[in-house]
């Protein structure tokens, strides 16, 4: 990253912020650009909020140092929350006046510190940086490629669109939602400069977003008294969920198609005699390499990610469920649209196949074969 990166750093001690310049100093030092833009009160937090130009936040709870109850820091917390997407770390002598409601949501972007802890202020600015060489905040921040892009979905698609789209009825927001995305999608699929391959994690969408039940969920149950996971099959027509009974939503389809996940292992290959005991190395690498390229028909190969097990999803074995008896298993992530399509593809051509009578291919073959010779010989 060649600009500087923009840190609001929201602390009314001037101890505690000399401390934050010492260390960015040191960043300096090795190349690093950054930017601090120190606020010591909530109200002057939240008019530099009114800003898109931060990559991150350190935010302390407790802004009156004649008030150990005060917590403002929380209201400069909540603002990040809902209306901006950059990192923000809470360090603070008073950790304990943290709202319970943003505690819940701590995560990668979202972290507390105690003054009095032993991680240090470069550890913390560590955490900050690697997180800003990512691009992350350039893509997502308000700055990036999807603003690029929306600026260009607005004046080029949706100017041009908009009395075609709005004629005899008014435009909801989830039609313009869905236009925007669909055009912004076909934007991100533009080859750039170099090839990208797509990261497993772009292959699910963890945890699940529908409510219920969604195509692609991968759930985990005990079948048979053994913890096994499945993927969902069943088509969106079947399984959209039409209302609530009570608490309970309610399905076109009576059951629910899965397939269960082969976990990529020995003991899980041999048992399913993917592979055999007798196998050299070269004959299970070819197994693997079939699976993964999506050249095994019986199969379809899912990634490992994050506390998702590398597995395949046998289209032999397909179970059947209630809604009830899914609605009772852990939902673990669902498979993103652009790659489950691939794998209910699969999953039909599998299905569908049909069997062709045998011919005798090689009198066909010598019979043919005279039709493509030259006509002078």
């Amino acid at each position: 990253m060649t600009s500087a990166m923009r840190i609001l750093v929201v602390e009314d001690d001037d101890d505690t912020f000399d401390t934050y310049k010492d260390t960015v100093d040191e960043l300096v030092e090795d190349g690093r650009k950054i930017e601090l833009v120190r606020k010591e009160s909530a109200n002057d937090a939240l008019f530099a909020l009114l800003s898109k130009d931060f990559d991150g936040a350190i935010v302390d709870l407790n802004l009156n140092p004649n008030d150990s109850s005060e917590s403002t820091g929380n209201d400069v917390l909540a603002e990040i929350l809902q209306k901006h997407r950059f990192p923000v770390f809470v360090v603070s002598g008073n950790i304990q006046n943290l709202r319970e409601d943003i505690r819940k949501k701590e995560s990668d972007f979202l972290r507390f510190f105690n003054k009095d802890s032993n991680t240090s202020n470069k550890t913390i600015f560590r955490h900050l940086t690697d997180i800003y060489d990512t691009g992350i905040t350039n893509i997502l921040g308000g700055r990036g490629l999807i603003e690029r892009h929306i600026g260009e979905i607005f004046w080029g698609h949706l100017a041009q669109d908009f009395s075609a789209l709005s004629k005899g009825e008014l435009i909801s927001e989830r039609r313009l939602l869905r236009y925007n995305v669909s055009h912004l999608l076909e934007y991100l699929d533009i080859s750039e400069k170099e090839e990208y391959h797509y990261h497993e994690a772009e292959f699910y969408i963890r945890p699940p977003i529908r409510a219920h039940i969604a195509p692609g969920d991968i759930v985990e149950a005990n079948e048979a008294d053994k913890v096994t996971r499945f993927l969902v099959l069943s088509p969106a027509c079947d399984i959209a969920v039409r209302g609530l009974d009570g608490p309970t939503p309610i399905i076109n389809a009576n059951m629910i198609m899965l397939a269960p996940i082969i976990p990529i292992n020995r003991s899980a290959f041999l048992e399913r005699e993917i592979i055999h005991p007798g196998d050299n190395s070269a004959k299970r690498e070819k197994k693997l390499s079939e699976i993964v390229k999506s050249k095994a028909e019986k199969f379809a190969f899912l990634p490992e990610y994050a506390d998702i097990y590398p597995g395949v999803v046998d289209f032999q074995n397909i179970h059947t469920w209630s809604l009830d008896k899914f609605l009772e298993a852990k939902r673990i992530a669902t498979v993103a649209n652009s790659f489950l399509k691939d794998i209910q593809s699969r999953f039909s051509s599998y299905v569908g196949r049909q069997g062709q009578p045998d011919l005798n291919k090689k009198e066909i073959i010598k019979r043919l074969k005279g039709n493509l010779k030259p006509e002078d010989q």
